[in-house]
């Protein structure tokens, strides 16, 4: 081979090699790009995760709190029965007694007092259920964001051995 076309091929092979190394820096930069984006889909699942965990913390202390106020309306139905019980012995006595009759009447207002909290906790047990399905919903969307973010991680993970990968093949 003469000295020209030896020169000639090297030149070729320059240009090809120049061209190629030009396409991975094409590919490098693609790349990094997308990783630059998965990066940002993860910070932003990470937020969102974290506000989920929250949320989730809130529900679970709003079952405690649920929990307290159902044993609470169980005292008070218990009370509520204990008045009731004592309105029927105080019914029985009033023939007796007529000072019998007036605590009666202040039985009466108690049992109506209470009737009347054993609604408003009532209605507060009905909304901390309602509160409970929506935290319970939100729970769901936790796992969601969780396994998109599995995913997320995963194609990332691939994206950086591919990189790699062609990192090494450009060496």
């Amino acid at each position: 081979m003469d000295s020209n076309s030896l020169h000639t091929e090297v030149e070729t092979q320059l240009k090809h090699f120049i061209a190629e190394n030009e396409s991975l820096k094409a590919q490098l930069s693609e790349y990094r790009y997308i990783i630059d984006e998965r990066s940002q889909e993860i910070d932003s699942l990470r937020r969102k995760l974290s506000e989920l965990t929250e949320s989730q913390s809130r529900t679970e202390n709003q079952s405690e709190e649920l929990l307290i106020l159902q044993e609470y309306i169980d005292q008070l139905k218990h009370q509520v029965r204990g008045a009731s019980d004592r309105e029927s012995d105080l019914e029985k006595q009033l023939g007796f007694s007529v000072s019998t009759g007036h605590r009666m009447d202040d039985l009466k207002q108690e049992y109506t007092h209470l009737q009347t909290q054993l609604a408003d906790v009532q209605d507060q047990l009905q909304e901390l259920t309602n509160r409970n399905l929506l935290l319970q919903q939100q729970a769901s969307q936790i796992a969601e964001l969780e396994s998109m973010l599995e995913n997320v991680l995963r194609e990332r993970d691939e994206l950086k051995e591919k990189l790699q990968a062609a990192l090494e093949d450009t060496k």
